[in-house]
């Protein structure tokens, strides 16, 4: 799976979370936003594996939480998170700005 470490931090503003060891290729990217949401990217690099979940502060469970396989990259430009799979067609595509928004979403 590819994916460009800056254009993640850039668009997650902050650094993963690294499970076990950077060796597993396996990261958690987080973000919060002004409302209240709260968005999680869990990739595991090596299985070519990540989850999406979104959560709401006044929210006891998750708004959506939806793991996808086989991808093939990870985009993070222009304030949109893209995740695309193994056929070359964008799976999900989640905007950031003004708030989070899911634009494209192939389960």
């Amino acid at each position: 799976m590819k994916y460009d470490e800056y254009e993640l931090l850039k668009l997650f503003e902050t650094e993963p979370s690294v499970m076990v060891d950077s060796q597993t290729g396996m990261f958690i990217y987080s973000k919060d936003d002004d409302h209240g949401f709260h968005l999680v990217l869990m990739m595991s690099v090596h299985e070519s594996q990540c989850s999406v979940s979104l959560s709401y502060k006044h929210f006891k469970g998750l708004i959506f939480d939806f793991e996808l396989d086989d991808i093939s990259e990870i985009k993070g430009e222009n304030n949109h998170l893209t995740i695309i799979g193994n056929n070359g067609n964008r799976e999900v595509e989640i905007s950031f700005k003004p708030h989070f928004s899911l634009k494209t979403v192939k389960l």
